[in-house]
Formats: C-alpha cells, structure tokens, sequence
C-alpha cells in the first residue's frame, strides 16, 4: 500500500493568528509547495498568496500538478527578515 499526502501542512496548519502576509511569506520560504486541494479548500490562503503575488513579495514559480510553487523575491525576504 502507497499513501500519498499532498496537504503541505506548514502553511494550512498555522494558528490563525499567524494567518497573515508574513506568517505566509515565512511558511513559503521553508516550504514554496501548496497542494491544489489546500489551495481550493481555504480561501484565507489564496486571498493572501494572490495579496503577496500582486505585492510582488513572491512569484509563481512552475510546478507539476498537484503542487503550486512560489519563490520568495527580495523584497519578500526583506519582510520576513525586519
């Protein structure tokens, strides 16, 4: 038997008071990959992964189905790192 999970569990599982432009910017900056389905199922995440993209603080970055990927630019590491 072969399970597998696509459920990135750094970003869907944060506490809701880390459910902001940085909590997110620094869930992506370990771990860039979100599953089709977590991005489907919370529309907290894609509100604030389309927030940070017009932003210009992360860019997509290409990814096979199921994953979404995301870089973080330089103005996104400045973010995270103040």
């Amino acid at each position: 038997m072969h399970i597998d999970s696509f459920s990135n569990t750094s970003i869907v599982s944060l506490k809701k008071s880390l459910r902001h432009e940085k909590g997110v910017l620094y869930a992506l900056k370990y771990h860039p990959r979100v599953s089709t389905w977590d991005m489907s199922e919370n529309a907290w995440l894609r509100k604030i992964i389309k927030t940070l993209e017009d932003k210009q603080l992360i860019i997509p970055v290409e990814a096979e189905y199921p994953w979404h990927e995301w870089k973080i630019t330089e103005a996104g590491e400045a973010v995270i790192t103040v």
